[in-house]
């Protein structure tokens, strides 16, 4: 008998494949020419650039630099800072069973502890232990069966099937460039030795064509003074704003924008005055950004003809599913204690807080985040004698509720947690109080699995067949019965069913209710 289904492709998101491994790299670095003798290393730090991804079959390749800032003191000279700067080269690879290039890839990369040793007055070996986090969330394209066309008059059962994914995910870049004064307060530049770099003020706006966003580039330099063992730190901000050309489509559920920047010069050069006041400066704002769709299909999930014998064959989609995605900024105070022999008139020069993220816990529809905050303070401390820079940690636990929308069956929680608009709000000979944002978002995935059919034979039953089934039963519903079920166990339709029986809503069968049954016996 001829049947003709009527097919229309969709794609869903596959569960996501993880893996996180530490990866040590190092380097023996050289003190450049025209620097003086090393001693000793007064600070070391460094931030990982990654220049080039790419995923073959069960691995992800990646390839940058660690890029190194050291600030050390020569011999015999207790008041001078010098700085030396260098790279370590990072090629190397995560193996991820399963994954391929037709994978969308997320690539995360922290240092997690750097160290040094000093191997002779021009030579520092630097080692660096890095944390990489790769998770790969594939598409899979099938076809569901959205109609059926027969010769007979076949009963369909049809399903709603409502699919939120990932639609776009890029990153827009804008370069800043700005000329940075150094008031005639302070003395000429020397020498920079550090700097820091953060995004404060955010705005991110969507409107109907584009995604706009705007804030400020702090810029926290600090220098030698020119002819003088004298360290200045000073402050500017610099504007930037861009935006991202994002037409928003009638199904888009979700979006999203994280900012970052990254310097690409600092150098110094003079004023009008001729005096070295000025710091040129080029930095690199990146907004990655991505939209999720709403995705709403029909689906035949079951078919039955009264008279005919029906095969079908079935396959188990399994997919991921966004169900809810919040996000939250919540303003903290947070202070460090310094010690009683830490000296006076210390300057913060950084404030860094990394969340940590230990412990997740969804109940109903409260999720609960807990962890560990590392606050990180670098404060330069000067006297006559000696300048330093001293380290100060601190780590305090947080713990935060979001309300999320409550999900059915097998839960994904992908949490995460960043910082913003760091400030210094007091600061006192023992205690240095910072406020900030913390930043808490969360997506809620449910993992879903839908029965498609894929093929549909249909026949004639036989006469014996037929005399089967009873010409009329007086039913007693059950639990979990509906007359789509009761229609297709005794070879009738729901439309005859709720005739007979005066049913309006074929949803409104109650336990217990007694219901007339007959056999459609023409067709």
């Amino acid at each position: 008998m001829s049947v003709e289904l009527i097919k229309k492709p969709i794609t869903v998101d596959e569960m996501a494949k993880k893996e996180s491994v530490q990866v040590i790299k190092e380097r023996d670095l050289i003190v450049p020419d025209g620097k003086p003798d090393l001693q000793s290393v007064i600070q070391l730090d460094g931030n990982i650039c990654i220049d080039q991804i790419d995923v073959s079959q069960d691995r992800v390749m990646y390839r940058g630099k660690i890029n190194v800032c050291i600030l050390y003191r020569s011999i015999g000279n207790s008041k001078c800072m010098y700085t030396m700067k260098g790279s370590i080269p990072i090629e190397d690879f995560v193996i991820l069973e399963g994954v391929n290039k037709d994978q969308r890839i997320d690539f995360n990369y922290d240092i997690e502890h750097m160290s040094y040793n000093i191997l002779n007055e021009r030579k520092v070996n630097v080692k660096a232990i890095m944390q990489i986090s790769v998770e790969a969330t594939g598409c899979k394209e099938t076809n569901i069966i959205t109609d059926i066309q027969a010769d007979s008059m076949i009963e369909t059962k049809e399903e709603e099937i409502q699919i939120v994914s990932l639609c776009n995910e890029k990153e827009d870049k804008i370069i800043v460039k700005e000329d940075l004064t150094v008031a005639s307060s302070k003395p000429c530049i020397g020498e920079i030795l550090k700097s820091c770099l953060k995004l404060q003020d955010e705005q991110v706006k969507r409107t109907d064509s584009e995604i706009k966003y705007n804030g400020m580039i702090e810029v926290i330099t600090m220098y030698e003074v020119a002819g003088d063992e004298d360290i200045q730190i000073v402050t500017h901000r610099v504007p930037f704003e861009g935006s991202i050309e994002s037409p928003q489509e009638d199904n888009e559920m979700y979006w999203d924008c994280k900012l970052s920047v990254e310097p690409s010069y600092m150098q110094v050069s003079p004023d009008y005055d001729g005096e070295d006041r000025i710091i040129e400066c080029e930095f690199i704002v990146t907004a990655k950004y991505c939209t999720y769709n709403k995705s709403t299909y029909d689906t035949v999930s079951d078919i039955y003809c009264p008279g005919k014998k029906i095969k079908t064959k079935e396959k188990v989609l399994e997919y991921m599913n966004l169900k809810d995605r919040v996000e939250l900024a919540i303003p903290k105070k947070e202070a460090v204690e310094l010690d009683e022999d830490f000296p006076e008139g210390a300057e913060v020069f950084s404030a860094e807080i990394k969340p940590t993220l230990e412990e997740k816990t969804l109940q109903g529809n409260q999720l609960n985040l807990k962890g560990m905050l590392e606050i990180k303070l670098l404060l330069l401390c000067k006297s006559e004698e000696e300048n330093k820079l001293e380290t100060i940690i601190s780590v305090v636990p947080f713990s935060q509720d979001l309300e999320v929308a409550n999900v059915e069956g097998k839960v994904v929680v992908v949490p995460c947690m960043d910082i913003k608009d760091i400030n210094i709000y007091a600061q006192t000979k023992r205690e240095i109080v910072l406020e900030y944002l913390l930043g808490c978002s969360a997506q809620i995935y449910e993992e879903s699995a839908l029965n498609i059919l894929e093929e549909v034979e249909m026949d004639d039953m036989t006469k014996e067949e037929m005399d089967a089934y009873p010409s009329m039963t007086v039913y007693q519903v059950k639990k979990g019965d509906t007359l789509w079920s009761l229609a297709k166990r005794y070879n009738t339709t729901v439309k005859d069913i709720q005739e007979l029986n005066d049913i309006d809503v074929p949803e409104n069968l109650r336990e217990g209710q007694k219901i007339i049954i007959l056999k459609k016996v023409r067709f």
